[in-house]
């Protein structure tokens, strides 16, 4: 299958570009950089540029004749104010309706869980969305308008909240990263929600997800992709202590203040019966792969 991709050679995309490549589709890739591992791989081919300069790329998309397009950049991150957002949803727009007249004939988008707003339990697709921010109101536009423009251009249209992944090579100021980067050196991470709970899904799974939905999509639709259950940033915490084997450190880690605690978790009952997808890897496990990344293999 002919899939072009956008943001896959960021954190989450450079992983659900190697799992498409390892099922033989041909990829088309469009990146900052001319020049990337991920660009010499074969059947994979670059076109350099951004979101924002589609004229001088548009014709080698339009050229290349995807069959699928997935759109995961989001330029600026982690900025997300609303000229940045503004900017994404434009460019969104623009992408979806230039992948609409090439041909496409699926367009999958990755949305985030920052939709649903500061909601609790387990959140359904279908529940009233509640953005709280510029972004997470770009995000549903992009999705809403995005979904109409493919409509007319019958295009089918997959909108994918994604919610709180970690793993190997994520950006190193995110929470588990930073808890490991503290612990390893002996240092207190300053953690102010300790007991706040969110749904924390490996990359790997992940990008089996997105490359399932590619494979078995045959309509339009919405899919969370998470691990199904909370975890709070406390067990995080415990979990990456018991990896460096000094848990009785665990309590003397936390700084909390008394801000609401959070819980929330996606139901990923839909994306299980539509596309037959479920996370393979829990926390405990996906924790000790992250540590084993950033430890050099020396932590077990």
């Amino acid at each position: 299958m002919r899939v072009f991709v956008t943001g896959g050679t960021g954190f989450i995309g450079s992983y659900v570009v190697r799992q498409l490549h390892s099922e033989g589709n041909a990829l088309l890739l469009l990146s900052r950089q001319p020049e990337s591992a991920l660009s010499k791989m074969p059947n994979v081919e670059v076109v350099q540029g951004d979101l924002s300069d589609a004229a001088n790329w548009g014709n080698k998309v339009k050229r290349f004749k995807p069959q699928v397009a997935i759109h995961m950049a989001w330029e600026s991150l982690p900025d997300y104010d609303a000229r940045t957002s503004i900017g994404n949803l434009y460019y969104g727009l623009n992408l979806i309706t230039l992948l609409a007249e090439s041909g496409c004939e699926s367009v999958i988008c990755t949305g985030s869980c920052w939709e649903y707003g500061q909601q609790a339990g387990k959140l359904r697709e279908d529940i009233a969305l509640k953005p709280f921010n510029a972004f997470s109101a770009a995000m549903n536009a992009l999705h809403w308008v995005g979904r109409e423009v493919a409509r007319e251009h019958d295009m089918r249209f997959i909108w994918t909240r994604i919610f709180y992944v970690y793993g190997p090579g994520q950006r190193g100021t995110s929470l588990i990263p930073y808890i490991i980067d503290c612990v390893r050196k002996g240092e207190n991470p300053e953690i102010k929600t300790p007991w706040a709970k969110n749904d924390f899904v490996y990359v790997e799974d992940v990008a089996r997800a997105i490359s399932a939905i590619v494979r078995e999509s045959q309509k339009d639709g919405v899919y969370n992709i998470g691990s199904g259950t909370s975890t709070s940033v406390q067990q995080i915490v415990e979990i990456v202590c018991n990896k460096f084997k000094f848990p009785e450190k665990c309590g003397t880690l936390i700084n909390p203040t008394n801000r609401p605690v959070v819980d929330f978790w996606a139901d990923i009952s839909k994306i299980k019966s539509d596309i037959g997808w479920e996370p393979q890897i829990g926390i405990g496990e996906g924790i000790g792969k992250t540590i084993n990344y950033h430890t050099g293999g020396i932590v077990q």
